[in-house]
């Protein structure tokens, strides 16, 4: 057996015309809902991140470590 016919065995088969034109326009429509909604998202993630990463206030670190270790 040569090797083209034997990779040929054993490779994925092989996709129609119609399912790779359907996935590649499904790719184009999903590139461009994100590329058309990017400020939106990128105003989610900075708020997230706003969120998640809130530190003290300037007078909460003017007054000093609290607590029984300070």
């Amino acid at each position: 057996m040569s090797f083209a016919s034997t990779l040929v065995q054993f490779s994925f088969p092989m996709l129609s015309l119609a399912e790779t034109v359907r996935a590649a326009f499904m790719l184009f429509l999903l590139a461009s809902l994100l590329m058309f909604f990017r400020p939106l998202l990128q105003g989610v993630v900075r708020a997230l991140a706003l969120v998640l990463r809130a530190g003290l206030s300037r007078k909460a670190a003017a007054a000093g470590p609290t607590g029984i270790d300070a």
